[in-house]
């Protein structure tokens, strides 16, 4: 710790520069927190990029490979009834987004609060009344597109992207044997036109007050120049954002290396960030880039603190009280002549609504997904698959590390827990809940594990269940009951094919996880964007119900992959243990539609609204899912591919099997 309070003050009190001693090697990293700190000056930070990168060509161009530490210098159906029709009481019960960890929010592309729908899709935002469906407000962007939004209070938050092509055409003829204006005889050489596109790309934020529904106003607008949103967090109104800048990823320009964004509450135009935001942290210089952390309250007009760190993120994390970025390394050793994989976990801690780098850790192998990680009781947990590539063979393992989630510098090893799942399987499926933690891993059996991690010294295995198929994401819906939604499977010849979707429910108040009951859902193929995509899964509890509704976007082929229909096959989850189909949803009963592809839904009360790209259609869930009515919001694109003007039969159509396979 001294050593590194030294480096800090060395930091500050002198512009000289000592270069990175650390360059390429072979052995891996024993993490330490003594290369933090930020940059005095811009020169400071030029001639440490220099560090990384050759000069040619009138640029520097990053070189090799080079170590993860950097080191550190020294200083519309037709409506078929009367509508929507809401009692008369203040608030009205519905749905919420999924998030994976409660009071941290993720943005998504639909929410409610239960008199309006707000839905961003493509380049436009809409905000659409809940009983009228009537399109209140509608904001486009014309350069660049929306991929979520964030509804907090009279607030809500668009995220997007921009981009723009900037075109310079050289001189088509050649006037350098002209002698003067006059001397017309002389023939001009004829030149091809050359045109050169600089490619002008970043993320906006953009907040609307909506308040007042019939006046909505644009109060804020953040962006962030050659970065692209890698993920996003809200917290209490306060919204944590996530960006790995490119701008210097080959190579880096002596005169805009700089990262640049603009606030609109601070200026009218990009600013700089400044040199003491700039900070050098452990990095995986093979994808050397700036990694942007930038949080602001949504609700005033504070100035958001934005900070970048040299470095980059893929998989992330976070809790209320961290943000884990993972970043991946392969890497070939020399003496075995093999190739193995793991991964840089870097913790920044929130402070103050600021997140703030603190320590680093290191394990082997890497995470699936978000789900993959956890925090509980200051122990952060991490469910990877690791892969050793020799010659001769592939090596897959998969282990369980708990790492300490307290201290500064280095997050270090608790305890792991190794050889999850049988040879050649790699996992699907993670999820935590406070003390537990369940497993899927996969080959061509599904073993879905339940983990005791209450003793983080000693954390164990409770039991196993096998079944055909796999899940590939797992969702709580009681203390005792989970569901999995995932692919049947078939194997034959030492060959295992996806046939189609599995809907499982599973009892999970022994050691052993059991199977209560399972979907399969009929046809040659289908798949559910659920399985790469947790936002497509939607759960409502009605108040004072002791059932849950789940909603799962279906797509089937048949008809010897010539038909393709698309459906949201909506479930009743009694929390008594059955699992129960009450509806499987149509935009259109056109063969191939795909631009009225379901692809989520929400609830109000009784009511549940369906989301396609072009349209929005609702079912009244107390009248046997019957169409009550539709909006449609993308109708260019819409009337492209044929849409029925004839309501469409919502009955239910398929049985639940209740024969688990062990």
């Amino acid at each position: 710790m001294k050593k590194f309070i030294m480096l800090f003050i060395a930091l500050f009190s002198s512009l000289a520069i000592i270069s990175c001693s650390e360059k390429i090697t072979t052995e891996k990293i024993t993490p330490t927190g003594d290369n933090v700190g930020s940059f005095s000056s811009y020169e400071q930070l030029k001639e440490y990029l220099g560090d990384f990168y050759e000069y040619s060509n009138n640029r520097y161009y990053l070189f090799g490979d080079a170590t993860l530490e950097a080191g550190a210098p020294e200083v519309n159906a037709p409506t078929m009834d009367d509508g929507v029709d809401f009692s008369e009481k203040e608030d009205r019960d519905h749905s919420t987004s999924n998030d994976q960890v409660e009071g941290v929010n993720e943005a998504d592309t639909i929410m409610t609060d239960g008199y309006y729908i707000y839905i961003v899709s493509g380049n436009k935002f809409f905000m659409i009344d809940a009983e009228t469906l009537d399109i209140t407000y509608t904001f486009e962007y014309l350069n660049g597109y929306f991929s979520g939004l964030y509804l907090y209070e009279d607030r809500v938050v668009l995220l997007g992207s921009y981009y723009a092509y900037i075109d310079i055409v050289y001189p088509q003829t050649d006037d350098t044997n002209v002698e003067s204006e006059e001397d017309s005889e002389v023939e001009k050489d004829y030149i091809y036109p050359y045109y050169y596109y600089h490619y002008v790309y970043g993320t906006t934020i953009t907040v609307l007050d909506v308040s007042n529904p019939e006046d909505v106003e644009l109060v804020r607008e953040l962006k962030f120049d050659s970065s692209y949103l890698t993920t996003s967090r809200m917290i209490d109104g306060y919204l944590y954002l996530v960006l790995n800048n490119y701008s210097i990823r080959y190579y880096y320009d002596e005169e805009s290396f700089i990262p640049k964004y603009y606030d609109s509450v601070v200026s009218d135009e990009m600013m700089d960030l400044p040199a003491s935001s700039i900070y050098f942290i452990p990095n995986n210089a093979e994808d050397f880039s700036y990694l942007m952390l930038a949080s602001f309250d949504v609700t005033d007009n504070e100035e958001a603190k934005v900070k970048a760190y040299l470095g980059s993120t893929y998989q992330t994390y976070m809790s209320a009280n961290n943000l884990y970025a993972t970043v991946y390394k392969y890497q070939y050793f020399e003496e075995t002549n093999t190739y193995e994989n793991y991964v840089f976990i870097l913790r920044f801690e929130l402070e103050d609504h600021e997140l703030s780098y603190k320590a680093l850790g290191q394990v082997d192998g890497s995470p699936l997904n978000q789900f993959s990680m956890d925090e509980y009781d200051g122990v952060f947990r991490i469910a990877v698959t690791g892969y050793e590539y020799t010659n001769q063979e592939t090596i897959i393992t998969n282990t369980l590390y708990l790492l300490d989630a307290t201290t500064d510098d280095e997050m270090s090893e608790i305890s792991k827990l190794t050889g999850l799942g049988k040879p050649g399987e790699r996992i699907y499926a993670v999820r935590f809940s406070q003390e537990t933690a369940y497993v899927v891993t996969f080959v061509s059996i599904d073993p879905l594990y339940k983990l005791d991690l209450s003793d983080p010294e000693n954390p164990e295995v409770l039991g196993k269940w096998y079944e055909e198929g796999v899940s590939d994401y797992l969702h709580e819906i009681t203390d005792n009951l989970m569901i999995g939604v995932g692919r049947q499977v078939e194997n034959s010849d030492g060959w295992t094919r996806f046939t189609g979707v599995k809907i499982a429910l599973y009892d999970t108040s022994g050691d052993t996880v059991v199977n209560l009951e399972t979907y399969l859902v009929e046809g040659e193929y289908s798949y559910t964007s659920v399985v790469w995509n947790h936002k497509a899964f939607m759960y409502f509890t009605p108040e004072g119900e002791d059932f849950t509704y789940i909603a799962v976007p279906v797509s089937v082929y048949s008809n010897n992959y010539y038909r393709y229909s698309q459906l949201m096959y909506v479930f009743k989850v009694h929390h008594s243990g059955d699992l129960e189909l009450v509806a499987e949803l149509k935009h259109t009963n056109e063969v191939n539609n795909y631009f009225d592809t379901i692809e989520k839904a929400v609830m109000i009360e009784n009511y549940i609204y369906t989301l396609s790209y072009s349209q929005i259609q609702v079912f009244n869930m107390d009248d046997d899912f019957n169409f009550v009515d539709s909006v449609v919001f993308n109708e260019m694109y819409y009337h492209i591919y044929n849409y029925t003007e004839e309501p469409v039969d919502s009955t239910v159509e398929g049985d639940v099997t209740t024969e688990p396979v062990e």
